[in-house]
């Protein structure tokens, strides 16, 4: 999949994560506090950087469901739309 042609994915990862970073009250640098409990290295600057790129690893992303506490994903809501199709070469 090319990860360009897929914006949802990214407006997804921001409105999840943005959203429950509100509902909690919680600052970039809460955040960045909470994940070196785990030892991840995030300073406020780098997450609000990745987050408003929605861009960031797997592994970044499942910490930040860790530490927001966040359970549950409603992919239902995701929706991807599929890529222009393309045309056979003779």
């Amino acid at each position: 999949m090319n990860m360009a042609k897929h914006a949802e994915l990214g407006l997804y990862i921001q409105g999840l994560i943005r959203a429950e970073k509100a509902r909690r009250k919680l600052t970039f640098e809460d955040i960045s506090l909470r994940l070196r409990q785990y030892g991840i290295q995030q300073t406020p600057t780098n997450l609000r950087t990745k987050l408003g790129r929605g861009d960031m690893s797997a592994q970044l992303f499942l910490a930040l469901m860790k530490v927001l506490e966040l359970r549950n994903l409603r992919l239902d809501e995701l929706e991807l739309k599929a890529p222009k199709g393309r045309r056979g070469r003779a």
